[in-house]
């Protein structure tokens, strides 16, 4: 999982899921209006993450 911040352009944030961060081959993407709307999402996917800086 890779979260984008693209507030300058949209006003919110993508998700894109793939199978591999460095080669991916497969996934899909979703896209939440704003910061709580995030919170919310990742807070009801129940998704154990483990922060890794770029």
């Amino acid at each position: 999982m890779k979260l984008h911040d693209d507030s300058e352009v949209t006003g919110g944030y993508y998700i894109y899921l793939v199978d591999d961060l460095s080669a991916p081959t497969d996934g899909g993407d979703y896209w939440v209006a704003d910061s709580a709307e995030l919170t919310s999402f990742v807070e009801s996917s129940e998704w154990e993450i483990e922060w890794i800086p770029e």
